[in-house]
């Protein structure tokens, strides 16, 4: 039996590569039949296409390009997904980026701009669009066959620097701190109306975002998966079992959290 609803509906950014794609792929194996895929551009999410396919032929998969970072952008995506499909229930905001890495005193006010506008403003207009619409739909009745209700549940991607400063990337470091105050306050704003909202915290997981802390070979930031009690770094395979718990009716008392995926760096950490 599946975790989702039949008719289910999903809206996953950043969907082209990483965490993002990986999400989409774990939504689709793990029964999600209808699913938005939201990237900067329509022919990057091609691939994603075909992968999503691969798992499994039945579902439908509407790609849009958009830039999360523009409001109109995102009003579209959602707008369009619900024309599609009729409804939203699962969203993973996972698009983002990670600037420069410089110290402060060398940071450029159009980097700070760039992140803030993507990681956390870009979020913020996801959020926003998504409970709009989630409001607009009435009540269903949860998968697991308890007396409960839900609209739809919304996950967004923090950090391990939403915790925790690392060196020469301040303005990640804000839009991630954002991202997770971001999530606990519509938590609590909209927890009576039926949706939950959580955020997930991953450390050092092997992504294309992740590239650049590498430069001939070398971590420029020394042995960072050293650090976490697994000593390894961790997959987006990974991150998106997490994601699909949370979003399915099996977490229906989880809302405002954030889940470390981390391989236990936070729990060193702290």
């Amino acid at each position: 039996m599946s975790d989702f609803p039949p008719n289910c509906v999903a809206f996953v950014t950043g969907a082209a590569s990483g965490i993002g794609l990986a999400v989409a792929q774990r939504l689709v194996a793990d029964g999600v039949k209808n699913i938005a895929i939201v990237d900067i551009t329509h022919e990057r999410l091609l691939p994603a296409v075909s992968s999503l396919a691969a798992i499994d032929p039945s579902a439908t998969v509407l790609q849009i390009g958009a830039d999360c970072s523009q409001e109109a952008e995102v009003e579209a995506a959602v707008s369009k997904t619900v024309e599609t499909f009729g409804r939203l229930d699962v969203c993973f905001n996972a698009a983002g980026m990670s600037g420069d890495i410089k110290p402060m005193a060398e940071q450029s006010s159009s980097n700070l701009d760039n992140v803030l506008g993507l990681n956390l403003k870009g979020v913020w207009y996801c959020q926003r669009a998504q409970i709009k619409q989630m409001l607009k739909q009435e009540m269903r009745d949860v998968t697991t066959g308890l007396k409960l209700q839900t609209r739809g549940s919304i996950i967004n991607v923090g950090s391990l620097t939403s915790h925790l400063a690392i060196n020469n990337i301040n303005p990640y470091i804000i839009s991630k701190h954002g991202v997770l105050g971001l999530t606990r306050a519509d938590a609590m704003d909209y927890a009576e109306k039926g949706i939950r909202i959580n955020c997930i915290c991953p450390g050092w997981i092997t992504t294309g975002m992740t590239q650049h802390m590498w430069k001939d070979g070398v971590m420029i930031f020394g042995d960072v998966a050293g650090r976490a009690p697994m000593k390894r770094w961790g997959l987006p395979e990974e991150v998106a079992y997490t994601v699909s718990f949370l979003a399915s009716d099996r977490a229906s008392f989880v809302t405002g959290t954030a889940i470390d995926i981390d391989g236990g760096l936070a729990a060193a950490a702290s």
